[in-house]
């Protein structure tokens, strides 16, 4: 408890996330504090934080939980069994084009693996992934964009695939089939992701330093149909991944960038040491296996980093 005070910062986060209520987590602090003899925690306005014994004890609390996963993970590795649930958080296209493949393989491998899928996109992914409440994690990152690396966790470029500008087909600038230079498109009105996923910032900073003008953003979906949609009925332009397959939505034309690259990559992360549990390593397994056979099927799109 006193691990996730120090990650979580409130009783309520605490209680929420081991299923105790607050004046239970409370109170066992209270109680750890009477064992320790010193004051672990201490009022700050309404919250608590911890003291600097209590500090120390957190790090404490890490290793020995490290110590205690490494022991289960290894008793798990011994018995060679791919049993169990793996949890895995994915964004749209990497769990259609690399997830989706897998599924039917490792059901048929392995009958008694779970897998439990949740399409989303949220900053504090990786922080959930430290906190061991998933164990899968595929994330968009950009060229131009990257996400920062942790210690704790091992990221792997699956695929890098290459952004292209969608537009409606009647716009001038589709007409000619050539590269769309992105000072032409100021005046438009975008489609773009949330505040504060990566499409939505990519969009920002890309049309800032290669148009140099902020962009008018007008339609905000983590959905690409509803995003289609906006460009084919709606008069929108947008930046969209090779694997989105805009090509094939009507309504749509497809164009490069012109005078630069802009690329995407899926990276595939996980706790650090977490594939030696069988039913991790053969969930990561397969989804290596399913990025091969779609860098075969799209050769737009390539294997690793470009």
């Amino acid at each position: 408890m006193l691990r996730e005070l120090k990650l979580r910062g409130t009783l309520g986060a605490v209680a929420d996330a081991l299923g105790y209520t607050p004046s239970a987590v409370s109170q066992q602090l209270a109680q750890l504090q009477k064992e320790v003899g010193v004051p672990v925690v201490e009022r700050a306005g309404r919250r608590l934080r911890l003291t600097e014994a209590g500090e120390v004890l957190a790090e404490h609390a890490d290793v020995l939980l490290a110590q205690a996963k490494r022991a289960e993970e290894s008793a798990l590795a011994a018995s060679g069994r791919v049993a169990g649930v793996v949890r895995l958080v994915g964004f749209q296209t990497a769990l259609l084009h690399v997830l989706a493949p897998a599924l039917p393989r490792l059901a048929e491998a392995y009958p008694e693996l779970v897998v439990d899928v949740l399409d989303e996109e949220f900053h504090r992914v990786l922080q959930a992934l430290v906190l061991q409440e998933i164990d899968v994690v595929l994330t968009d990152e950009y060229s131009h964009l990257p996400r920062p690396r942790r210690p704790e966790l091992r990221a792997e470029v699956l695929i890098t695939e290459v952004m292209r500008v969608g537009l409606p087909e009647d716009h001038p600038l589709a007409q000619d089939g050539g590269p769309v230079r992105m000072v032409d498109l100021a005046g438009c009105s975008w489609a773009t992701g949330h505040v504060g996923t990566n499409h939505g910032d990519l969009l920002e900073r890309t049309c800032v330093e290669l148009g140099g003008f902020r962009p008018d953003v007008r339609y905000r979906s983590n959905d690409l149909l509803v995003i289609f949609a906006m460009v084919a009925r709606g008069g929108a332009v947008c930046l969209i991944p090779d694997l989105a397959l805009a090509e094939r939505e009507e309504g749509i034309a497809v164009r490069d960038v012109a005078g630069t690259r802009v690329d995407r990559r899926m990276v595939l992360w996980t706790r650090v040491g977490a594939d030696v549990r069988p039913s991790v390593r053969a969930v990561l397994e397969e989804l290596r296996r399913s990025a091969d056979a779609l860098v075969e099927r799209r050769p737009s799109c390539i294997r690793g980093v470009r």
